[in-house]
């Protein structure tokens, strides 16, 4: 459904010839497949905007090219367009002094939908996203949740097979990113492929078929929430003690010596065994706090998140783009 290659986009020296150029989009090559659900997730500068609103054609790429639906956007913009819903994540790109109605009639008559069609799907999207007793209140009364909502609805107007959402929850209070969400969700059961961008880790486990780590505009991974959180091959013991025993020091140097101890971080009361070999170490840790006398009031496991992974992946660095 979405096919990219090579897609880069390099910004020149500013007008004032001071600085170095800046590449936002560097290299990307990605398939998405009809009926899923992609993420994109990075830092705020990581690229993810402009790689989205180059698939929108509303920018051109320094080079490379990619196709959505099966029409290219350099060649075929006009059929890229009729095919994509985009959701941008700024505000401004609606009027604040008309309504949510006539902000949708306004947009849904921009991509040539006339009455009595523009009215019943109007009334579709406001009643999809919950909007409909709201429909009538001034733009700039809306709640940051109203606002990613309608954005959504205007997306939707023209029914695409494609839809670009960026930063869909962004700002908004968990009730109304947990409706988006939901929404999301079925719009992925109405077999629409759904590219959406995030810097919420969360957010990107929860709703995504496949998650792509944008850094400094390169894509450093691609995959499922669950394979990705297998690249880190660690996950963290955590002990809550109560008493140490008669020889601590002795204690946490025996854990040290456990084939498969990455590390071990010593707190009051607490400890942190990091690990790469989850059932040895484990039943290894269990016998020396028997065999030292350790009291514990609990032992829990932490798979390692997908913050970790990012983490692991950028060197914990964000973007300069």
């Amino acid at each position: 459904m979405i096919r990219i290659h090579d897609l880069t986009k390099a910004y020149p020296k500013a007008r004032d010839g001071r600085g170095s150029p800046v590449t936002a989009v560097d290299r990307v090559c990605l398939t998405i497949d009809r009926g899923e659900v992609f993420t994109l997730l990075g830092p705020n500068g990581a690229g993810k905007t402009t790689l989205v609103k180059i698939l929108s054609t509303l920018i051109l790429p320094t080079s490379g090219t990619a196709t959505v639906n099966g029409h290219d956007i350099l060649t075929q913009p006009t059929r890229v367009r009729a095919s994509i819903g985009f959701s941008p994540g700024g505000e401004r790109s609606f009027y604040f002094r008309l309504t949510g109605r006539q902000n949708l009639e306004f947009f849904g008559a921009l991509q040539g939908l006339r009455p009595p069609l523009l009215h019943q799907r109007i009334s579709e999207v406001l009643d999809q996203l919950g909007l409909e007793e709201e429909a009538d209140k001034r733009f700039m009364k809306y709640s940051s949740g109203m606002r990613r909502r309608l954005g959504i609805a205007r997306a939707l107007l023209t029914d695409p097979p494609v839809l670009l959402l960026d930063e869909p929850t962004a700002s908004v209070d968990p009730a109304s990113a947990r409706h988006i969400r939901e929404h999301i969700r079925e719009l992925k059961a109405q077999g629409r492929t759904i590219l959406l961008t995030t810097h919420n880790m969360d957010e990107a486990e929860r709703i995504s078929d496949r998650i792509g780590i944008l850094n400094k505009g390169r894509l450093i991974a691609v995959d499922t929430p669950a394979n990705l959180r297998g690249i880190l091959h660690q996950c963290r013991l955590r002990l809550a003690v109560r008493n140490w025993g008669e020889d601590p020091p002795r204690f946490i140097g025996a854990l040290r010596s456990i084939s498969g101890v990455a590390a071990v971080y010593e707190g009051n009361p607490s400890l942190e065994v990091i690990m790469t070999q989850k059932e040895f170490v484990t039943s290894e840790v269990v016998r020396l706090i028997v065999e030292h006398g350790v009291e514990v009031e609990s032992i829990t496991t932490c798979e390692p998140s997908l913050e970790d992974i990012f983490l692991t992946l950028t060197g914990g660095e964000t973007s300069r783009v």
